[in-house]
């Protein structure tokens, strides 16, 4: 297995940073592999839910169904692809007025070999596009934030 960790500290209090990350609708707002998101998208996951994802990766669009595995608010959730060769999981911390968010995505290089055929390749474009995922995302939940 391939691990990508990538981290972040967001400006704001845990509790409603988590949910905001934790609601699919706004993955295609801040993951650039992110396409469209179906299923449960209103509202932040709880276990057992099910959210369909389009995303293209390299030059192959793929299509996944991702449970919540685990969920433990506000510090922890696990999404699992459907074909379990795949995971994400999502760690919180509060650091005084800011939040740390972690994401660590696990992944078999072999899968998504149709779309980039070299590993090191794959690794680095996972890499890049997680790291640019996560300076939109501190971006968009502050500015949700500032908001309320």
């Amino acid at each position: 297995m391939a691990i990508i960790i990538n981290s972040v500290r967001i400006d704001g209090p845990i509790e409603p940073i988590f949910d905001l990350v934790t609601t699919t609708r706004f993955w295609s707002q801040w993951h650039p592999a992110t396409t469209e998101v179906s299923g449960v998208t209103e509202r932040p996951v709880l276990s057992g839910d099910v959210v369909r994802e389009r995303a293209q990766i390299g030059a192959k669009v793929y299509e996944s169904n991702w449970t919540v595995v685990e969920h433990q608010r506000p510090s922890r959730v696990v999404l699992r692809g459907e074909s379990g060769r795949i995971q994400i999981t999502y760690l919180f911390q509060a650091h005084g007025a800011a939040t740390e968010f972690r994401r660590v995505l696990e992944y078999r290089a072999e899968d998504f070999s149709a779309g980039v055929d070299d590993p090191e390749a794959l690794q680095k474009l996972m890499h890049q596009q997680s790291e640019e995922a996560l300076h939109k995302l501190k971006q968009l939940v502050e500015s949700i934030l500032k908001e309320e």
